[in-house]
């Protein structure tokens, strides 16, 4: 019986089983099992995963992947926002394979891939497709205005199906296996300790040292036994919005997206720096011994430390460091004398000596 005839057969018998506080332990058991099926079905998918024209290498500070169905409009989204064309036609799968651009913004290079577009994980090269998705640092979910709960739930249904967990961050579940001995439980979520056990036992954990912490659901303790999902920022992107007129109750309704059109500057910016925020960047200028201040920004990530500074300029920084100065919001007054561990803030400068 191959994945999906065993996965159907347990479905099947959970339907079958009336959910009440008796049943609760089996049913976990049950999900237990089909997730742990599905997790050695798509470790196997992914070895067949990859292919010509979508081996992208990363560039710049961070790599930022357009999904969608055919023909919403990612290819239009790509030249408007990098200035790189990609073929645009009137019907499915005009892009076929996987094409790079650059966003210059703010002093940041952000690599941006306009893949094809996905019908089905299991049809054409959705599998594909959706392996380079897993090596993104920000999802763009494209989707039509006029179609955006049928395209978006679909869009965030496929990727769950392969492993990728949008805006989410990894459970607080820590599992300590041990050759021998009882399982040690410490609980703080709302899950029964007979169902944590239960999952564990499927999964092979018969002995171990386990934390649960508080905010922990029953799919975050699947996850957690699963070492290949991925775990990605995502922005629901309404394209085309220029065709409806009803814009307001499409913005009541999905706050958090960002609605554009090619057709109109101002969304696009908009895009630009809410892609841009995603990041938590921060720009950091050196100053020479000579007092010259660099034109171009480092590009850090928020919470970076002198160090990064160090390791980014090059090697021998960090190793013969001596003591840095810095001016901008960081310090209590300008050039204030600091050390590796210096926390660094937007638009701070950095003058670093070195013996």
């Amino acid at each position: 019986m191959d994945f999906d005839s065993k996965i159907k057969q347990l479905e099947e018998e959970i339907r079958r089983t009336q959910k009440n506080k008796a049943t609760e332990k089996h049913i976990s058991l049950l999900l237990a099992k089909i997730a742990k099926l599905r997790r050695e079905k798509l470790k196997m998918e992914l070895k067949k995963g990859g292919g010509g024209g979508f081996d992208i290498p990363k560039t710049g500070d961070a790599r930022v992947v357009l999904v969608g169905f055919p023909s919403v409009g990612k290819s239009s989204l790509l030249t408007a926002l990098t200035g790189k064309e990609s073929k645009i036609g009137y019907y499915a799968f005009t892009t076929v394979s996987v094409i790079p651009g650059i966003l210059e913004y703010k002093g940041a290079q952000i690599q941006i891939l306009d893949l094809p577009g996905i019908i089905d994980v299991n049809r054409g090269r959705g599998r594909e497709v959706l392996s380079v998705v897993r090596t993104a640092d920000l999802i763009l979910l494209v989707v039509e205005a006029n179609a955006v709960e049928k395209q978006y739930q679909a869009l965030v249904n496929m990727l769950h199906q392969v492993g990728i967990r949008l805006n989410r961050e990894k459970p607080d579940i820590r599992i300590s296996k041990r050759d021998s001995g009882p399982m040690k439980i410490f609980n703080r979520s709302n899950l029964s300790e007979d169902v944590i056990l239960g999952v564990l036992n499927e999964n092979g954990i018969r002995s171990a040292d386990v934390y649960i912490g508080p905010n922990v659901d029953f799919q975050d303790l699947i996850d957690s036994l699963d070492d290949s999902l991925v775990y990605i920022k995502s922005i629901l992107v309404i394209n085309k919005i220029d065709i409806i007129e009803d814009i307001n109750s499409l913005k009541n309704k999905y706050p958090e997206a960002v609605l554009v059109s090619s057709f109109m500057s101002d969304t696009l910016e908009q895009l630009k720096n809410k892609i841009y925020e995603k990041f938590e960047f921060i720009r950091v200028y050196t100053k020479s011994w000579k007092g010259d201040i660099s034109t171009e920004p480092l590009i850090l990530k928020r919470g970076a430390r002198i160090l990064d500074v160090c390791k980014a300029i090059h090697r021998d920084f960090e190793e013969n460091f001596k003591y840095a100065l810095v001016w901008g919001k960081s310090v209590k007054y300008p050039g204030q004398k600091v050390g590796l561990n210096h926390v660094l803030e937007d638009m701070d400068i950095v003058q670093i000596y070195v013996e």
